[in-house]
Protein backbone atom coordinates (compact mmCIF):
# COMPACT_ATOMS: atom_id res chain seq x y z
CA UNK A 1 0.00 0.00 0.00
CA UNK A 2 1.25 3.49 -0.86
CA UNK A 3 2.93 5.44 1.94
CA UNK A 4 1.20 8.77 2.44
CA UNK A 5 2.15 9.87 5.96
CA UNK A 6 4.81 9.63 8.66
CA UNK A 7 3.96 9.81 12.36
CA UNK A 8 6.73 10.72 14.79
CA UNK A 9 7.28 10.26 18.47
CA UNK A 10 8.59 13.58 19.76
CA UNK A 11 11.03 13.08 22.64
CA UNK A 12 14.08 11.16 21.52
CA UNK A 13 13.24 11.51 17.82
CA UNK A 14 12.53 15.12 16.83
CA UNK A 15 13.96 16.61 20.01
CA UNK A 16 16.20 15.33 22.78
CA UNK A 17 14.73 16.23 26.14
CA UNK A 18 15.72 13.33 28.36
CA UNK A 19 18.02 15.44 30.58
CA UNK A 20 15.29 18.02 31.14
CA UNK A 21 12.72 15.32 31.83
CA UNK A 22 15.03 13.58 34.33
CA UNK A 23 15.28 16.80 36.33
CA UNK A 24 11.56 17.56 36.07
CA UNK A 25 10.61 14.01 37.00
CA UNK A 26 12.65 14.06 40.19
CA UNK A 27 11.51 17.57 41.10
CA UNK A 28 7.93 16.33 40.75
CA UNK A 29 8.57 13.29 42.94
CA UNK A 30 10.15 15.43 45.65
CA UNK A 31 7.32 17.98 45.36
CA UNK A 32 4.85 15.20 46.14
CA UNK A 33 6.92 13.79 49.00
CA UNK A 34 8.52 10.93 47.12
CA UNK A 35 12.17 9.93 46.83
CA UNK A 36 14.06 10.84 43.68
CA UNK A 37 15.02 8.03 41.30
CA UNK A 38 18.39 7.23 39.77
CA UNK A 39 19.15 7.99 36.14
CA UNK A 40 19.16 4.26 35.34
CA UNK A 41 15.71 3.82 36.87
CA UNK A 42 14.45 6.89 35.04
CA UNK A 43 15.84 5.69 31.71
CA UNK A 44 13.95 2.42 32.10
CA UNK A 45 10.58 4.22 32.32
CA UNK A 46 11.24 7.37 30.26
CA UNK A 47 8.45 8.00 27.80
CA UNK A 48 5.72 5.90 29.36
CA UNK A 49 3.37 8.81 30.17
CA UNK A 50 1.88 10.49 33.21
CA UNK A 51 -0.65 7.74 33.94
CA UNK A 52 2.10 5.14 34.21
CA UNK A 53 4.18 7.56 36.28
CA UNK A 54 1.24 7.98 38.66
CA UNK A 55 0.63 4.24 38.94
CA UNK A 56 4.29 3.45 39.61
CA UNK A 57 5.41 6.30 41.87
CA UNK A 58 2.59 8.65 42.87
CA UNK A 59 -0.59 6.57 43.31
CA UNK A 60 -2.11 9.10 45.71
CA UNK A 61 -1.98 11.87 43.08
CA UNK A 62 -4.17 12.42 40.07
CA UNK A 63 -2.82 12.43 36.54
CA UNK A 64 -3.98 16.04 36.26
CA UNK A 65 -1.92 17.05 39.32
CA UNK A 66 1.16 15.32 37.92
CA UNK A 67 0.79 16.86 34.47
CA UNK A 68 0.31 20.31 36.02
CA UNK A 69 3.53 19.85 38.02
CA UNK A 70 5.40 18.72 34.91
CA UNK A 71 4.20 21.75 32.94
CA UNK A 72 5.10 24.19 35.73
CA UNK A 73 8.52 22.73 36.45
CA UNK A 74 9.40 22.44 32.78
CA UNK A 75 9.33 26.22 32.42
CA UNK A 76 12.85 26.44 33.84
CA UNK A 77 14.14 23.53 31.74
CA UNK A 78 13.04 24.38 28.20
CA UNK A 79 16.49 25.67 27.27
CA UNK A 80 17.97 22.24 28.09
CA UNK A 81 16.07 20.61 25.21
CA UNK A 82 18.27 19.90 22.21
CA UNK A 83 16.86 19.69 18.69
CA UNK A 84 17.55 16.80 16.37
CA UNK A 85 19.58 18.79 13.87
CA UNK A 86 18.16 16.74 10.97
CA UNK A 87 14.51 17.26 11.90
CA UNK A 88 13.80 20.48 9.99
CA UNK A 89 15.42 19.27 6.79
CA UNK A 90 13.59 15.95 6.89
CA UNK A 91 10.20 17.47 7.68
CA UNK A 92 10.64 20.03 4.89
CA UNK A 93 11.59 17.29 2.42
CA UNK A 94 8.64 15.11 3.42
CA UNK A 95 6.31 18.05 2.81
CA UNK A 96 7.93 18.66 -0.58
CA UNK A 97 7.22 15.03 -1.48
CA UNK A 98 3.57 15.37 -0.46
CA UNK A 99 3.96 13.19 2.65
CA UNK A 100 1.82 14.30 5.57
CA UNK A 101 3.36 14.38 9.04
CA UNK A 102 2.16 14.31 12.63
CA UNK A 103 3.54 13.87 16.12
CA UNK A 104 2.17 11.20 18.44
CA UNK A 105 3.57 11.87 21.91
CA UNK A 106 2.93 11.06 25.55
CA UNK A 107 3.85 14.65 26.45
CA UNK A 108 0.73 16.67 27.27
CA UNK A 109 -0.56 18.76 24.39
CA UNK A 110 0.23 22.35 25.49
CA UNK A 111 3.79 21.46 26.50
CA UNK A 112 4.40 19.34 23.40
CA UNK A 113 3.27 22.10 21.09
CA UNK A 114 5.36 24.67 22.94
CA UNK A 115 8.49 22.52 22.70
CA UNK A 116 7.93 21.93 18.99
CA UNK A 117 7.29 25.62 18.42
CA UNK A 118 10.43 26.70 20.28
CA UNK A 119 12.45 24.33 18.09
CA UNK A 120 10.85 25.69 14.91
CA UNK A 121 9.20 22.36 14.09
CA UNK A 122 5.53 23.05 14.74
CA UNK A 123 4.90 24.89 11.43
CA UNK A 124 6.45 21.95 9.54
CA UNK A 125 3.98 19.40 10.97
CA UNK A 126 0.43 18.86 9.76
CA UNK A 127 -0.86 17.86 13.20
CA UNK A 128 0.05 16.86 16.73
CA UNK A 129 -1.60 14.35 19.04
CA UNK A 130 -0.91 13.88 22.75
CA UNK A 131 -1.76 11.18 25.25
CA UNK A 132 -3.97 13.49 27.31
CA UNK A 133 -6.06 14.14 24.19
CA UNK A 134 -6.28 10.45 23.29
CA UNK A 135 -7.17 9.33 26.81
CA UNK A 136 -4.13 7.09 27.30
CA UNK A 137 -0.41 7.11 26.67
CA UNK A 138 1.74 4.73 24.72
CA UNK A 139 2.00 1.73 24.78
CA UNK A 140 -1.76 2.23 24.37
CA UNK A 141 -2.30 2.84 20.63
CA UNK A 142 -4.84 5.64 21.09
CA UNK A 143 -2.45 8.53 20.51
CA UNK A 144 -1.03 6.93 17.35
CA UNK A 145 -4.53 6.40 15.98
CA UNK A 146 -5.45 9.99 16.86
CA UNK A 147 -2.39 11.34 15.03
CA UNK A 148 -3.34 9.43 11.87
CA UNK A 149 -6.95 10.56 12.18
CA UNK A 150 -5.93 14.20 12.46
CA UNK A 151 -4.07 14.07 9.16
CA UNK A 152 -6.81 12.06 7.48
CA UNK A 153 -4.62 9.09 6.62
CA UNK A 154 -5.48 5.42 7.26
CA UNK A 155 -2.92 3.63 9.42
CA UNK A 156 -1.94 1.15 6.64
CA UNK A 157 -0.69 4.18 4.68
CA UNK A 158 1.46 5.49 7.58
CA UNK A 159 4.85 4.84 9.12
CA UNK A 160 5.42 5.50 12.81
CA UNK A 161 8.94 6.47 13.89
CA UNK A 162 9.77 5.90 17.56
CA UNK A 163 12.70 5.20 19.84
CA UNK A 164 11.35 3.06 22.67
CA UNK A 165 9.53 -0.13 23.53
CA UNK A 166 6.46 1.96 24.34
CA UNK A 167 6.42 3.24 20.77
CA UNK A 168 6.97 -0.22 19.33
CA UNK A 169 4.19 -1.72 21.44
CA UNK A 170 1.79 1.06 20.44
CA UNK A 171 2.63 0.46 16.78
CA UNK A 172 1.82 -3.23 17.06
CA UNK A 173 -1.47 -2.49 18.81
CA UNK A 174 -2.53 0.31 16.43
CA UNK A 175 -1.53 -1.41 14.04
CA UNK A 176 0.93 0.63 11.97
CA UNK A 177 4.31 -0.05 10.38
CA UNK A 178 7.07 0.82 12.83
CA UNK A 179 10.51 2.26 12.18
CA UNK A 180 12.88 2.25 15.14
CA UNK A 181 15.02 5.36 15.54
CA UNK A 182 18.18 3.86 16.99
CA UNK A 183 15.97 1.18 18.51
CA UNK A 184 14.78 -2.36 17.84
CA UNK A 185 15.66 -5.31 15.66
CA UNK A 186 13.17 -4.69 12.83
CA UNK A 187 13.20 -1.79 10.39
CA UNK A 188 15.60 0.64 11.97
CA UNK A 189 17.28 3.93 11.14
CA UNK A 190 20.21 5.58 12.88
CA UNK A 191 19.56 9.08 11.54
CA UNK A 192 16.39 10.84 10.44
CA UNK A 193 17.83 11.36 6.94
CA UNK A 194 17.72 7.58 6.49
CA UNK A 195 13.94 7.83 6.76
CA UNK A 196 13.88 9.49 3.35
CA UNK A 197 15.04 6.21 1.79
CA UNK A 198 11.78 4.63 2.99
CA UNK A 199 9.34 7.13 1.52
CA UNK A 200 8.47 8.01 -2.09
CA UNK A 201 10.87 10.39 -3.78
CA UNK A 202 14.65 10.69 -4.28
CA UNK A 203 17.01 10.28 -1.39
CA UNK A 204 18.90 13.34 -0.13
CA UNK A 205 21.95 11.28 0.76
Amino acid sequence: MELRAVLFDMDGVLVFSEDAWFAVYNLTLVHFGRAAVSRAEFDSIYGNGATADRDAYMPDRSVEEIEAAYARLFEDRLEEIRPNVEAKEVLEELRRRGIRTAVATNTMAPLARRILDLQGLLPLLDATASANEAGAGKPDPGVVRLAAERIGTPLPECLFVGDSRFDAQAAVAAPVRFVGFGYGSGTRIESLRELLDLVPGPSLR
